[in-house]
């Protein structure tokens, strides 16, 4: 087992076991330590799961009534360009601190965002400026590491006296923040494991011998119960918050078990395709059974373009009429590129309905090859990507502003808002409209305040 290994278990059954109490092991008795597989701390629950974050914050609560000769010191190599954020040089940067943990009472905390974090008490900063300066030297050529080592524009290595009350808030702050990200990357990350694991699912491959059969039985399923709703609010400072819409989807594990529990249905792209056809109409006959006069919010709903002019939707417009306004139709990015034509002319006929149409599907990647303001859509979906933040802070500042100015900011919705900072980066661009698993929490909060 490696010293990080050793590290973070022992500290991790330290946490576990003092029940929040506060605590304090040195790195040398840590290292010593042997655990009995028969031991109550074998119980524990799976320490991969708690993070160097997490394990910070409770180090620091161990040691926080005498903090005299404490500091710390936080690299940013999350903030480098993406080609300087490669594991190899991660680890790199890792070895150039073994001198000052081997010999003094320091350790390095590595977080889930590549952030490197040296928590010392009582090492001479001479014995910590090398391998500083041995990092920084690394990444010599990245625009991050140009201001002067040591000044308050130097943000690729930022110190902290905790024992100084100004300090340790900021401090803890910022390590709490990284924390809640941290957690919040580990569910996307969790979520994405799902998601991808479906496309090397064992069983039959969806192919053209099973794909009849397999929608024959979506076309009978019932669906109902498998759609659900995630709401799209804007937010504005010292203002009431508004939902935008709900948006009405079909979770897409459920349809898997549903309807095929023995077939890969997402194995192929362009078969799946079709299928979300079927779906599409079932979702129609679904929503349309409702009364759109007595809906007190907007919706939205995923289509395909060859939904627009299916004899299904004329159907569902018969049901929703004058209320189209309340009705905005999502349209998928890979859907539109394929039929551009196809795309201006459903946009236009359902405008001519009253309803409203959203291009859903842009992220960072394809903002560097087009301007979504050209689709001339009511909203543009753009979904939030760490990439929006690879680079120093103001770098890509003005490009960012002119994709935001040529769409519209009043059109523009983030999406896959997990964490504050994506709220925060979005509000100084003058985004206030947002979705996504952290949208869900506020909303949640703003109607038990009953102030949305």
């Amino acid at each position: 087992m490696t010293q990080l290994e050793n590290r973070r278990k022992m500290e991790a059954l330290l946490t576990v076991c003092f029940h929040g109490e506060r605590h304090n092991a040195s790195k040398q008795g840590i290292d010593g330590l042997v655990m009995d597989n028969n031991s109550p701390a074998s119980a524990a629950p799976d320490l991969d799961e708690i993070s160097e974050e997490r394990l910070l914050l409770e180090r620091l609560r161990g040691i926080e009534d005498d903090l005299t000769g404490v500091y710390s010191i936080h690299i940013r190599l999350s903030a480098l360009r993406p080609g300087n954020r490669k594991p190899h040089f991660t680890r790199i940067a890792v070895r150039a601190f073994d001198f000052v943990t081997e010999n003094f009472d320091a350790t390095l905390y590595e977080f889930s965002n590549c952030d490197l974090l040296l928590l010392c008490n009582y090492v001479p900063i001479e014995e910590v400026d090398p391998s500083i300066s041995k990092v920084r030297a690394l990444f010599s050529e990245d625009p991050l590491t140009k201001a002067e080592e040591g000044s308050k524009d130097d943000i690729f290595a930022t110190w902290y006296d905790l024992a100084q009350e100004e300090d340790y808030e900021n401090f803890i702050a910022l390590i709490t923040d990284l924390e809640a990200e941290a957690e919040e990357r580990r569910k996307r990350t969790a979520e994405d494991k799902a998601a991808e694991k479906y496309r090397y699912l064992p069983g039959v491959p969806l192919d053209p011998s099973n794909l009849a059969a397999i929608n024959d039985i979506m076309s009978e399923s019932r669906i109902s119960d498998l759609i659900q709703l995630q709401s799209a609010i804007q937010i504005k400072p010292k203002a009431k918050g508004k939902l935008l819409f709900r948006e009405h989807y079909v979770s897409m594990t459920g349809l898997q078990k549903r309807v095929a529990p023995d077939v890969n249905l997402f194995g192929s792209v362009w078969l799946f395709q079709y299928l979300t056809e079927t779906l599409d109409r079932r979702v129609l006959a679904v929503i349309g059974r409702r009364d759109f006069s007595a809906l007190d919010s907007p919706i939205s709903l995923n289509l395909n373009l060859s939904t627009i002019l299916s004899k299904e939707f004329q159907k569902f417009h018969q049901s929703v009429e004058e209320n189209a306004f309340k009705v905005v139709v999502e349209l998928q990015m890979i859907d539109i590129f394929t039929d551009m034509g196809g795309y201006f002319y459903a946009r236009d006929f359902l405008k001519e309905l009253g309803y409203r149409v959203l291009v859903d599907g842009v992220n960072p990647l394809s903002l560097q090859y087009f301007k979504p303001g050209v689709l001339k859509a009511d909203f543009v979906k753009i979904g939030w990507g760490r990439e929006f933040l690879s680079e120093i802070p103001g770098a890509n500042k003005n490009e960012m502003q002119d994709v935001m100015d040529r769409t519209g900011k009043s059109k523009i919705i983030l999406g896959r808002v997990d964490t504050e900072k994506a709220v925060e980066w979005a509000l100084n661009f003058g985004i206030s409209r947002f979705q996504g698993h952290y949208i869900d929490t506020i909303v949640d909060a703003m109607r038990a305040k009953e102030i949305i």
